[in-house]
């Protein structure tokens, strides 16, 4: 959206109304006029007259004016945008303009935050369009000091410097400000600084300021029977001594309708004001004002009375937030109610504030909604002066204000409770509720909300607080009052985490295991904490682990899901996976918890670690990948390294490019990192080279470094700034001289392969190199020597290493998937890998605190990781170490043998369900596929390594020698009814499919690929080959009569082959269009089903080889295996997208849901001989075991009875959207965690053989779950 916050509307509210006029200004004589003035001197009063006076000529005008009190709607990122819909209000030809400027820029120009972005792309074009209509136009920015901190208001300073040159004649500006540093420095370095003129408020002519004050008090004192003498009024112009917020206050308290319970008096007050000698001494001091006002009103109260002010007062300027009069009274209510008094102060506290109207905005009980802030900010910079009678205590204001808080949400009038805002459905996020505004305004109320926000705040801000205040919180973060605090946080848009995060040391040493446990809550299930409150209760409370206390608040909820198995026992160390669905090549994190990713897509995506929510829009630009992202030391910029050979800067606040790319190298970019002082960044690149960037200038600084004779992979700088180390293909680590950029001795050698990663430790006396040779080096720093023996343990290349903060730790990533983390003096692993990634490791990186470890991956996701709670998960459970490809049942049912990409074939005991012996080894590559004779005497079993072997059941030795003859891999092999003959099908080496990968490519082979016929007696071939197909077989398989073979190809082509002449029956049959991979007979022979990579599977009448139907559409990924069950009523079938559906044969229709493991792709499937059981054989070197005998439409997703509503077609696996299972409307159903996401099983999973067992997987149980309009009754 472009123009967000942005208003056309042009609202002025001149402080005195004075006339004054152009000239006085002299606007037509300056591109620019920079008035500058003190506090009170009158520099908005001038601004706004000067917008009146032109409001109703022939002048374009916008104005603009910044509000200290109103930072969140009036900032740099919308000034622009508002001053140039306000001139394109006023002139049709502008506004053709500005929709021609806004529909021609692209999609993130019109996103763009960044002032100067939007001054180059809208206004300025805008301003410089023909203006022939209209003498001039003025536009005024008022109070730029106001825009926010040093920073925030250099975002729109810089652009306005330059701006003055490039305006065309006839357009002026107004800037008004006080005279602070910054923004003297940066104007006045302006190259445009001729176009400025200066001028200051104490330099207009004494009787133009004095006459201006004169006319304002003459103004404000006309009120209806109020008669003032012209002496008294000239007197008082007089007094203010040229300060305009001197007479502003003044004039309020005289005319002031209040005065205790008097009638209002406002001679005797301005007596008072012309009378006290304080004021004589000192009229343009506010402070004596102040301290005039304030003595009149209060000069004879009590010192309780005194006591009271000051703690309104205090409030006022501790508060976190402006607050109504009304949510002040709330929130002292409680302190009020400790003296017995309650009701008696809150009257006094009316009266007090009623008596401050003259100083304050929102004083009368009658404004409900209007803040009470001061009519100028030095009036409390005035009460927090230790000088001042009226000073008050901001640290004890702390304190009150959290016992008020804490108070405000147990106990208040609307106190925190389960479903606040009587929201009506679990179905909608937060954001989709009808209405939201004013439920909250109902339910919640300012006091309550307020509480809920900043009570950590104000207890981070007390020195100190009692122990029966510590209980309360802890009452808080213990109790089911933790959910109803959430409730809040959620449906307002408030972080817990960050307000739990605010709880200082000294609080949470008494309540350390309290205050952990809800971050732990808050940390894991931010996403439907932030996004639905239901589910709050029916997401997240199910997931609780049972060591957690807070488990127990789950047995308050008889009516959401519970774990029947699996369950949590203690919080996992993986905390978010942030999904993107591209492959992540790089992380950093910022010191406050925001993720940035590289993307192959060449884009970037900023994500909150804290909460898992995308922070703002992503980043693109870069046409390439992004092979790294850096943070600039103070997070204003993020640099980017890219395959496009280019560097780019980003505004993190703005999320918008700065300038031009660095361009220089002339290969990709494979690291960028900034110095400690964020003043230089450099870059390594596949060019062998190091350069180092200008970061202000955005300029090479000198001359590339070289010495690398290969790319160079990583750079890194010392902490001290002094040194770059880089890692190269080369397989050396260099160190360079930054101030000379020269090299620093000689290379590091030791790593036996190309170094993908350098780090320092953070007092710089330790590097680490990560490398393709699988391991770790540590180096020390100021010897140029090895510190040690590697760190080993990973099975493929390291492609990432990081210190935690405090140098202790040592992370590494690798290509194995997995993360490690190893302890940096005893240079030891830490506890197991962190395991989740299901791809390779391409970037690690710590949190700031160093509690996150963040991990991207080629799985296109990012996980994070609670690095306290890392520990070891002990052995797994021996078995296949890589893919399983293929699996067979024996006749009876007993045994079940499976082939695996490790080179062995295992049997299984199926009654026992656990391994028979020792694997059954002898193949030199890949065992591809696996079959038993009829009789279950033999096994057969093909291989990449071209042969097939016969193995004795019994014994498991093997049969003879291997059967050779086949010049590629043998990808299948099939038993005839009998036993009598086996059939073998082979394949062209360069071609891999399925769940087998090929080795390295042999010679291209464009001849057909043939099927033999072994006889198993004498293990000799029968016959001649039979060719027909045009590339290699996948698959083969005798009829039950074995009259009949079948032989599937990637030649997308069925044939069939009489056994008897070994001829081809008929045409092949088609209708795939990509490769077939595995072909079946049902048990009467009448059919044969197919399976493809084109994502289906087909029947076929084996008679007249015709198809039968339409293909059977549903997988989302290549059909890697078919099977029918032993009736012949039932197709499973096998996908590469983690799951395995059944059809029904006779009606060509999918039976119910699909079965799988996330994240797991099934193979190789197999019926057991009475069909109650199918096994499956996965990627992850396991075989899972299915009952079947119940399998119905439900599984363990769509709860059978709350949800019975909705046709549950899709598959529960793909209704994982960040989380979220949703129903066909983008209904929000259940939300699982990122932990539980890869083991959440589908109900028929009854047993897994391998590297997990069954108690590893989690199910879930909605018999009794209340959702949708029924979920306030869980």
């Amino acid at each position: 959206m472009w123009a967000a916050g942005a208003s056309a509307s042009v609202t002025l509210n001149p402080l005195p109304n004075t006339p004054t006029e152009e000239h006085k200004l002299d606007l037509a004589g300056t591109k620019v006029l920079w008035l500058q003035g003190v506090a009170g001197s009158g520099k908005s009063s001038i601004a706004v007259n000067v917008a009146k006076f032109f409001e109703h000529t022939n002048v374009l005008m916008a104005y603009y004016r910044f509000e200290k009190a109103k930072q969140g709607q009036l900032n740099p990122s919308n000034l622009f945008t508002t001053l140039a819909l306000q001139l394109a209000a006023q002139d049709a030809a502008l506004e053709a303009k500005l929709v021609e400027l806004v529909t021609s820029a692209t999609s993130l120009e019109r996103k763009s935050q960044d002032p100067a972005e939007q001054l180059r792309l809208f206004l300025l074009p805008l301003l410089q369009h023909n203006l022939n209509t209209y003498h001039q136009v003025i536009i005024i920015i008022d109070a730029i000091d106001e825009s926010g901190v040093v920073p925030v208001r250099s975002k729109i300073l810089k652009p306005l410097s330059t701006l003055a040159g490039l305006l065309p004649p006839g357009v002026h500006i107004l800037l008004t400000t006080r005279p602070e540093s910054d923004v003297q420095a940066i104007l006045k370095a302006s190259p445009a600084l001729e176009s400025v003129s200066q001028l200051f408020m104490n330099e207009l002519p004494d009787c133009t300021t004095i006459q201006d004050i004169h006319e304002y008090v003459r103004h404000m004192l006309q009120m209806p029977g109020l008669t003032f003498k012209l002496e008294h009024i000239t007197l008082l112009s007089k007094r203010a001594q040229s300060s305009f917020q001197w007479a502003s206050t003044a004039c309020h308290y005289i005319v002031d309708r209040i005065d205790g319970n008097q009638a209002v008096r406002p001679s005797k007050r301005l007596r008072n004001i012309l009378s006290n000698s304080a004021t004589v001494e000192s009229q343009a001091n506010l402070y004596g004002l102040y301290t005039t006002v304030l003595d009149a009103q209060f000069g004879n109260s009590t010192p309780e009375d005194l006591e009271l002010l000051r703690l309104l007062l205090g409030v006022l300027v501790a508060a976190r937030r402006p607050l109504s009069l009304t949510a002040v009274l709330q929130l002292l209510h409680v302190h009020f109610s400790q003296y017995g008094e309650a009701e008696d102060l809150k009257e006094d506290a009316i009266v007090y504030f009623g008596l401050l109207s003259s100083l304050l905005t929102g004083t009368r009980l009658t404004s409900v909604s209007t803040p009470l802030l001061p009519l100028h900010a030095s009036f409390f910079d005035f009460i927090q002066d230790p000088n001042s009678l009226y000073s008050v205590d901001v640290e004890q204001t702390h304190r009150i204000l959290i016992e008020s808080c804490l108070a405000v949400m147990l106990h208040g009038e609307k106190k925190l409770h389960f479903n606040i805002c009587n929201l009506a459905t679990s179905f909608l996020p937060n954001s989709s509720v009808l209405g939201l505004s004013p439920l909250i305004q109902e339910n919640i109320g300012e006091s309550l909300m307020y509480a809920c926000h900043f009570w950590a705040s104000h207890l981070a801000a007390a020195p100190d607080v009692q122990i029966s205040t510590v209980e309360t919180i802890r009452t808080l973060l213990s109790t089911i009052q933790l959910l109803y605090w959430l409730e809040v946080m959620s449906i307002t848009g408030a972080s817990p985490l960050q307000c739990l995060s605010s709880i200082p040391t000294h609080v949470t040493s008494n309540i350390a295991a309290e205050v952990a446990e809800a971050v732990c809550l808050t940390s894991y299930y931010a996403i439907p904490i932030a996004q639905s409150v239901p589910h709050i209760y029916l997401g997240a409370l199910p997931f609780i682990p049972t060591s957690s206390p807070l488990h127990s608040l789950c047995r308050q909820f008889a009516k959401i899901a519970s774990v029947s198995s699996g369950c949590l026992q203690m919080w996992p160390s993986l905390r978010h996976v942030l999904e993107h669905g591209i492959e992540v090549e790089c992380v950093a994190v910022s010191k406050h918890n925001i993720v940035a990713a590289g993307l192959r897509n060449g884009s970037i995506f900023l994500w909150n670690c804290q909460t898992g929510e995308q922070h703002g829009q992503h980043l693109t630009g870069h046409t390439k990948s992004v092979y790294y992202v850096a943070f600039s030391p103070d997070e204003a910029v993020l640099a980017s390294g890219s395959d496009d050979a280019s560097i780019r800067l980003w505004d993190v606040q703005t999320q918008s490019a700065k300038g031009e790319p660095l361009t220089g190298h002339t290969r990709h970019v494979t690291s960028v990192v900034f110095s400690p002082d964020g003043a230089v960044l450099a870059s390594g690149s596949a060019d062998q080279s190091i350069r180092l960037w200008d970061a202000q200038t955005q300029s090479a600084k000198g001359e590339p470094l070289t010495g690398h004779t290969d790319w160079v992979r990583s750079v890194a700088f010392s902490p001290d700034g002094a040194v770059i180390a880089s890692g190269s293909d080369d397989e050396s680590v260099r160190l360079w001289d930054v101030q000379t950029q020269a090299a620093k001795g000689d290379p590091l050698k030791g790593h036996t392969r190309h170094v993908t990663s350098v780090a320092f430790s953070p007092d710089g006396a330790v590097l680490a190199s990560g490398s393709a040779d699988q391991s770790i080096r540590l180096w020390d720093v100021p010897t140029q020597s090895s510190r040690g023996e590697p760190l080993t343990g990973h099975t493929r290349h390291v492609t990432s290493v990081a210190f935690s903060p405090d140098g202790a730790v040592l992370t590494s990533g690798s290509a194995d998937t997995s993360i490690r983390l190893w302890d940096v003096q005893a240079q030891t692993a830490k506890g197991e890998p962190l395991i989740g990634h299901t791809g390779y490791v391409t970037s690690v990186a710590f949190s700031h605190d160093g509690a996150v470890l963040a991990s991207g991956s080629a799985d296109a996701s990012i996980r994070l990781w609670d690095v306290q709670t890392q520990s070891a998960k002990g052995d797994p459970l021996t078995g296949h170490t890589r893919d399983v490809t293929s699996m067979a049942f024996s006749l009876d049912g007993a045994v079940l043998a499976s082939g695996s990409d490790d080179k062995s074939i295992r049997p299984w005991g199926v009654q026992a369900q656990a391994a028979k012996e020792e694997p059954v080894v002898g193949h030199t590559d890949y065992v591809t596929s696996v079959a038993f004779s009829p009789d279950g005497v033999v096994l057969a079993s093909g291989s990449n390594d071209e042969s097939i072997r016969l193995w004795d059941v019994q014994t498991q030795a093997p049969k003879g020698k291997p059967l050779t003859g086949h010049t590629h891999y043998v990808t299948s092999v099939a038993f005839s009814p009998d036993g009598t003959m086996l059939a073998s099908g082979s394949a062209d080496a360069s071609i891999g499919y399925g769940m087998w990968k090929p080795k390295q490519p042999r010679e291209s082979h464009s001849q057909a690929t043939p099927t033999m016929l072994w006889d198993v007696q004498t293990q000799t071939a029968k016959g001649k080959p039979l060719t027909g197909h045009t590339r290699h077989v996948t698959s083969v398989v005798f009829s039950p009569d074995g009259a009949v073979l079948a032989s599937g190809s990637a030649d997308a082509s069925i044939r069939l082959w009489d056994v008897q002449t070994q001829a081809a029956k008929g045409e092949p049959l088609t209708g795939h269009t990509r490769h077939v991979t595995s072909v079946a007979f049902s048990p009467d022979g009448v059919v044969l089903a197919s399976g493809s990579a084109d994502e289906s599977i087909r029947f076929w009448d084996v008679q007249t080889q015709a198809a039968k139907g339409e293909p059977l559409m549903g997988h989302t990924d290549w059909v890697r295996s078919v099977a029918f069950s032993p009736d012949g009523a039932v197709l499973a079938s096998g996908s590469a997208n983690a799951s395995i559906r059944l059809w029904d044969v006779q009606i060509q229709a999918a039976k119910g849901e699909p079965l799988g493991i996330t994240g797991i792709s099934m193979g190789s499937i197999a019926f057991s001989s009475d069909g109650a059981i199918l096994a499956s054989g996965a990627s992850d070197g396991s075989i899972y075991f299915w009952d079947i005998t119940d399998f119905s439409s439900s599984n363990i997703i769509s709860p059978t009875s709350a949800m019975d509503v909705y046709d549950p077609t899709p598959s529960w696996k793909t209704l994982l959207d960040n989380g979220w299972m949703k129903g066909p409307n983008n209904e929000l159903l259940f939300w699982v965690p990122s932990s539980c996401r890869t083991n959440l099983s589908h109900h028929s999973l009854v047993n897994v053989l391998g590297k997990k067992d069954l108690s590893q997987f989690i199910r879930v149980n909605f018999d009794n779950m209340a959702v949708g309009d029924q979920w306030a009754q869980c």
